[in-house]
């Protein structure tokens, strides 16, 4: 069978498909990948490749654009339309939009492979676990699947799938996942409502060895030429056993920068000396509110400001460069709240601040607690898949102020002594100006405070990020 997956480049490497792609080229299938923010003339190079399988990856809000697509591409092309990803897993009635033929939910590494073989063979594909499957004007609505256990099964992630664009085969930092699932339950997050999902399927947080992983990142620096590591996992410092293990083989063996994601309450300075001595370069780490009772009440982060400023004496202290994440625009939050978290930014000084404007995603606690106290009286309809850009949906007092500061956030950390500055721009309606700031310092601290990407890697993506969709597909 000829598989073709669709993306839209955003700024990483789409690991899912890529995994996809190499379990359904071990069966025996063939596996294109075309990138919509790369194409021109799209629908004439899909008739071209003649796919039998079409296959989207979704994230709430960028399901809109997709659906429409496919509609599009519906017109000019007989195909079977498969989609995966979160959004599906949280929304399976998806599969009664118009053109969509079969949904995924869960991870689909078993799945695509049975509907591929069985397509192939002329065979029924309406019993695939995972699968909802659109048949006449019936749904049928298949069990999910046992979760895999044993991460080290799953082959290597088909990098040849995507590296027929320059932009990724250029790519000096690659992107690597060592686990799935995440222990924790910040209400804001899609997890909880996750592991509600697949309770009785099987271990829920599960981690690859350590020699798979280095293994992985051996053919990386062999192959493709990288340079950097960036770890996607959730939380890179779960477990501690593995992270002393992990450190020490890839000093040995690998020898290149990283960079990773943790929380501050999961490292202490063995931790923090052990990632640096290995390479690490980058520590991503969430404060997500300056206020106590925000973050641990209302997020159910249960992290301190001690434990914070901590973490961040001890980043110095080592010389590993930091991005703090935050979440303004939360329900209950005033504007005083969010210079709270400017503030407790400004002490942590990290190399950039990263903020993002909260979205109610449904089916998370958070969602559900913003509906509750009539801040969201919408749906899904209303979420855009770009948190950082754009207005809140939230009706709060002091939203309008709040978007401002979003805008401004990044700035005012980097440089304090404007924060009088900063808060009194929050009261004037210059939307446009705060955007340019915002993206612009962005742009810096990506290429200089960071060092994370190159400035045409920025180029790329922000070119592309506002009119991708509107586009004429015929073009």
């Amino acid at each position: 069978m000829k598989i073709l997956f669709i993306y839209s480049y955003a700024n990483y490497e789409p690991l899912g498909l890529m995994t996809l792609s190499s379990v359904l080229k071990k069966g025996g299938h063939q596996c294109q990948y075309l990138d919509l923010k790369f194409e021109k003339n799209i629908i004439k190079k899909i008739k071209k490749l003649s796919p039998d399988i079409i296959s989207y990856s979704l994230i709430t809000g960028s399901h809109h654009d997709y659906k429409q697509f496919n509609t599009e591409l519906k017109k000019h092309h007989n195909f079977i339309a498969v989609f995966g990803g979160p959004h599906c897993t949280f929304f399976p009635e998806f599969i009664n939009e118009e053109n969509v033929d079969v949904l995924c939910r869960g991870e689909g590494e078993r799945a695509v492979v049975e509907l591929a073989q069985k397509l192939q063979d002329g065979k029924e594909f309406i019993d695939i676990k995972n699968l909802w499957v659109k048949e006449n004007k019936n749904i049928i609505s298949n069990e999910l699947d046992n979760l895999c256990i044993n991460l080290d099964e799953i082959p290597f992630p088909d990098r040849d799938l995507v590296n027929v664009y320059s932009h990724y085969k250029k790519m000096q930092r690659r992107d690597v996942i060592t686990s799935r699932g995440c222990p924790y339950n910040c209400t804001y997050c899609f997890n909880h409502a996750n592991k509600a999902i697949f309770r009785h399927k099987g271990r829920y947080v599960r981690q690859r060895s350590v020699d798979n992983v280095i293994e992985e990142i051996r053919l990386l620096k062999e192959k493709y030429n990288t340079k950097k590591i960036h770890f996607q996992d959730d939380v890179f410092t779960v477990n501690r056993k593995w992270v002393y293990e992990f450190c020490e083989k890839y000093r040995q063996k690998i020898r290149l920068p990283f960079e990773v994601q943790l929380r501050v309450n999961l490292i202490d300075e063995d931790i923090v000396r052990e990632l640096k001595s290995a390479g690490c370069t980058l520590a991503m780490y969430g404060i997500e509110s300056g206020n106590f009772r925000l973050r641990n009440e209302l997020l159910n982060r249960n992290i301190s400001d001690e434990q914070i400023l901590h973490a961040a004496d001890l980043f110095r202290k080592y010389k590993i460069r930091t991005m703090s994440v935050n979440i303004l625009g939360l329900p209950d939050e005033t504007l005083e709240m969010a210079f709270q978290t400017t503030k407790l930014n400004i002490k942590c000084r990290p190399s950039y601040a990263w903020n993002s404007i909260y979205q109610p995603y449904p089916m998370t606690k958070l969602a559900e607690y913003s509906k509750q106290q009539g801040y969201f009286k919408g749906g899904i309809e209303l979420l855009n898949d770009s948190f950082l850009y754009g207005r809140s949906v939230l009706k709060t007092k002091d939203i309008r102020k709040i978007e401002r500061l979003h805008y401004l956030f990044s700035l005012a950390v980097s440089v304090p002594f404007l924060l009088p500055v900063i808060r009194l721009l929050t009261r004037l309606p210059f939307m446009k100006f705060f955007r340019f700031l915002f993206f612009m310092h962005r742009a810096y601290a990506a290429v200089v405070s960071l060092r994370r990407i190159k400035f045409s890697e920025i180029v790329i993506f922000e070119k592309s990020r506002f009119f991708f969709f509107n586009r004429n597909w015929n073009d």
